[in-house]
């Protein structure tokens, strides 16, 4: 099992008043950026990094 890659999500949420002449607010624009990807792995994450085989080794899991 190689060394498992990190899933993330980021989200940014940006607001701006919406004004008018008077400036009396009357409501807001309103953007959403989602990034989603995956972080590099990196061997001293691994719970049992393996320097022979260059992987992560299984940790617990199924006994048999």
């Amino acid at each position: 099992m190689k060394c498992p890659e990190l899933f993330t999500i980021t989200q940014h949420n940006i607001r701006k008043p919406i004004l008018d002449d008077e400036n009396v607010y009357k409501g807001e624009y309103h953007l959403l950026l989602e990034t989603q990807g995956f972080r590099e792995c990196y061997k001293e994450n691994c719970a049992a990094w393996d320097k022979e085989n260059q992987r992560c080794r299984k940790v617990g899991g199924e006994s048999g």
